[in-house]
């Protein structure tokens, strides 16, 4: 008779998500996976498969945890207001003490250069998803007139992208949450310019 797991594959994929965010795919070794979830070898293999199976689904993890940010910023009454929860969001991640918090799952892997064909996919695709969601935001807020700079939505949203890796770097030099969000407002006035 087969034993049941006694274990949710949410939490350890959260734990795990947590552990690749703060350490990379390359800096986490299985005993970090083993001693971070409690479970042994076998029983993380026969779950979730192997290390490189296992980043891939806490990439998802990991990204899945924008869905409550991506909510506000479609309830934002503007284009430039949802602009401004995403980055509000993106200063409080980067305020925080924890290193997962700190960090960008996949900003962090891009920047590792993981010699892997669907890990560099996987990843480049996350952060084109994005990259729309920034831009589709700015063409919303140039629509409604809350972002009168008239450059391409799309150079915009690049320009947003980089503010936000940028941050991520500052914030892991120590820049505090004051200093971060003065370069927040001083980035976002090129949405106001026209």
């Amino acid at each position: 008779m087969a034993r049941e797991k006694q274990f949710s594959e949410a939490q350890v994929l959260d734990e795990v998500a947590d552990l690749f965010t703060s350490h990379g795919y390359q800096g986490t070794s299985l005993a970090m996976l083993l001693d971070a979830t409690g479970l042994g070898k076998q029983s993380l293999y026969n779950c979730f498969g192997d290390k490189r199976a296992l980043y891939l689904k806490a990439l998802d993890c990991a990204s899945s945890r924008y869905q409550d940010v991506q909510a506000q910023m479609q309830a934002a009454p503007t284009g430039r207001a949802a602009v401004q929860v995403f980055f509000d969001h993106v200063v409080g991640k980067c305020d925080s003490r924890a290193p997962e918090e700190r960090n960008c799952a996949v900003a962090s892997g891009l920047l590792e250069s993981v010699d892997d064909p669907l890990i560099v996919q996987t990843l480049r695709a996350k952060w084109a998803a994005s990259h729309e969601l920034l831009r589709a935001t700015v063409e919303r807020g140039q629509k409604d007139a809350s972002i009168r700079n008239p450059a391409p939505s799309a150079a915009l949203a690049d320009l947003l992208l980089a503010l936000m890796a940028g941050l991520r770097v500052n914030a892991r030099a120590d820049f505090g949450a004051a200093r971060l969000q003065r370069t927040v407002d001083l980035a976002l006035a090129v949405l106001d310019s026209g």
